[in-house]
């Protein structure tokens, strides 16, 4: 079988981890993993190649080495753009940050970008922390109060539609003549199967492989519980909150604030401990200092009226 495939993505949207699935149909057998430290299938020999499109000059490569050959887009749907968030700093290079490169960039942002390999790119990072909170992060001043960074992920969720990430997303979704493949449709390991064997016509087992990689993607693991939290509270229910990063900590506060409109969660220093703090902080919040956040005046149209959240 001929190396036909290009598998094109944005970070965090399992590209390496396809191309490599492919490369195992290709050769009828399961390869070595690929997983480095943080879960990410970065260590694989590469046959099929893929390509991260928000990488400075990947439209040109793109353009470069099509060549003819079919083309795999990995893309997802705009709700899962906290967990591509997460997976950016998270799932990132090859395993130099450890288990979670997030979990490295809360005790040490300044090391994180330094030791980035887009080091440059992550740069910006410093810059806006700097315009947003008037943070200096440098050598003496390596790392970001936690609130601080919080706060600077829940801006990015803000304005995730403007997001690098989200525009390359949106446009490799608008490209003509290429198979998409939605990030929901990677975790589930039937229908990636399926996809894997109309495509390579390749009937291959690969579900202890598929678990490992879901085992080992802290980015989904983490979406999914923050997803449950806002739930729970919705819901009046009990549940834990602790361990969750700093990116789950700001899709929390910002997914509440939009559905209590008018009680503020944003700058809050020491996160809640479970979902009755939070449901007790909303249940007797004084009523004379209910406001909505005045930002909204921006970005009104990302926020339901009272009579849509019914």
């Amino acid at each position: 079988m001929s190396n036909q495939y290009l598998v094109i993505h944005t970070p965090g949207a399992f590209g390496n981890f396809i191309a490599h699935l492919i490369d195992c149909h290709r050769s009828n057998k399961l390869l070595p993993s690929p997983f480095v430290a943080s879960g990410a299938s970065h260590n694989r020999q590469r046959s099929t190649k893929n390509l991260d499109m928000v990488i400075p000059g990947a439209w040109e490569n793109f353009n470069t080495i099509l060549n003819g050959k079919k083309v795999v887009g990995c893309v997802w749907k705009q709700d899962y753009f906290t967990y591509i968030l997460h997976a950016y700093y998270s799932r990132t290079n090859m395993g130099q940050f450890g288990k979670c490169g997030l979990e490295y960039a809360e005790k040490n942002f300044y090391n994180f970008v330094i030791e980035h390999r887009a080091t440059e790119r992550m740069k910006q990072n410093i810059t806006d922390l700097k315009d947003l909170f008037r943070l200096c992060v440098d050598e003496k001043n390596p790392q970001v109060p936690r609130h601080v960074l919080r706060m600077f992920f829940w801006f990015a969720i803000l304005k995730n539609a403007d997001n690098i990430v989200s525009l390359t997303n949106n446009k490799i979704k608008n490209l003509k003549g290429i198979q998409l493949l939605d990030i929901e449709d990677i975790i589930n390991y039937a229908k990636l199967k399926s996809f894997l064997q109309k495509e390579l016509l390749v009937d291959l087992d690969f579900s202890d492989l598929h678990a490992e990689f879901l085992k080992k993607n802290r980015s989904l693991n983490e979406y999914m519980r923050a997803t449950a939290i806002v739930d729970a509270v919705k819901n009046n229910q009990f549940v834990d909150t602790q361990g969750l990063s700093s990116v789950s900590e700001a899709r929390i506060l910002y997914e509440l604030e939009k559905f209590y409109f008018d009680v503020p969660f944003f700058n809050i220093v020491d996160f809640f401990k479970n979902t009755k703090d939070i449901i007790e902080y909303v249940k007797f919040f004084p009523n004379f200092m209910k406001q909505p956040n005045k930002i909204y005046n921006q970005y009104y149209e990302m926020f339901p009226t009272p009579a849509e959240k019914t």
